[in-house]
């Protein structure tokens, strides 16, 4: 459903321009639940908006439902959705004006969603949206691009700004919409409990870079912090990370299994159980050691 293929995009300063985005290569299956995670300025936003034809790749190939977005006809863009992180309304409309206007816009608006999720999200219909604080704004963005009934829902940092009760609603509602209408969904977001909670798929991105990608449950299956209590060189593993000193080698690897383990230690001569220490990361650790 999205496709990016060795996308590289820069920003020109005068002289001087900025990597924004590196030999980006990744595949968003249909029906999942894709997560894009970066620090500020990983590249995350300026992916997306070449998905979404606001920017044009310097190099590579975006693909969105099997098309360059820049192609785009009206038809195969009411298929797609897009909230994006300052997303904003005119001060006067209210929840059922946007919704008489979107019905316009989009063959497939759902009028039933917008009712739920105005009780769901704790929105007063009446309200204008000046009149709504900064998170229930963001509620009301959410509400409208979900209700669009899209195959491809492209989401930048949709969670930012709303409360607790608010973000939990969303995510229930995001695995409601994967589990059960069998739309593709891609989101970024810095919320890491909110990433490992309701995606299939995850991407780390750094500094414009691809640094990790695959299933999530895969990725907390193999990924492994591996500590010798020895100064050893190692070729066994995939490591992503590696730190050494006299008394100790510490590797973070992307393939671990006990039988690689096994095999490096009868390299090395390790055969005390207590010189090998082996730690599972969860998704906070890993995008940790992903981008320090």
């Amino acid at each position: 459903m999205i496709d990016l293929s060795n996308v590289t995009r820069t920003f020109q300063s005068g002289n001087n321009g900025t990597l924004a985005v590196d030999r980006l290569s990744f595949s968003v299956p249909a029906g999942s639940v894709y997560g894009l995670l970066g620090a500020n300025g990983a590249g995350k936003t300026t992916s997306i908006r070449m998905m979404v034809s606001h920017l044009r790749p310097d190099s590579g190939t975006v693909r969105v439902l099997g098309r360059d977005p820049m192609d785009h006809d009206e038809a195969i863009r009411r298929r797609v959705a897009y909230i994006s992180e300052n997303m904003q309304l005119p001060a006067w409309m209210t929840i059922p004006e946007a919704s008489q206007m979107g019905a316009k816009l989009y063959p497939a608006w759902n009028h039933k969603a917008v009712e739920e999720l105005t009780k769901r999200f704790r929105l007063d219909p009446k309200k204008q949206y000046r009149e709504f604080s900064k998170g229930q704004r963001r509620a009301m963005c959410i509400l409208l691009g979900l209700a669009q009934g899209a195959d491809v829902l492209i989401l930048d940092e949709p969670a930012s700004g709303l409360d607790t009760l608010a973000r939990r609603d969303f995510l229930t509602e995001i695995l409601d919409i994967a589990c059960e209408e069998n739309r593709t969904i891609l989101f970024s977001s810095h919320i890491l409990g909110d990433i490992e909670r309701v995606v299939d798929r995850v991407a780390i991105l750094n500094r414009g870079r691809m640094i990790v990608e695959g299933d999530l449950d895969s990725l907390k299956t193999n990924v492994r912090k591996i500590t010798l209590h020895a100064n050893v060189e190692q070729t066994v593993f995939e490591p992503l990370r590696v730190e050494r000193d006299e008394r100790q080698t510490q590797l973070v690897v992307l393939d671990y299994s006990e039988e690689k383990l096994k095999r490096l230690c009868a390299e090395i001569g390790v055969t005390d159980a207590n010189a090998v220490d082996v730690q599972g990361l969860n998704l906070e650790d890993l995008f940790v050691e992903a981008v320090s």
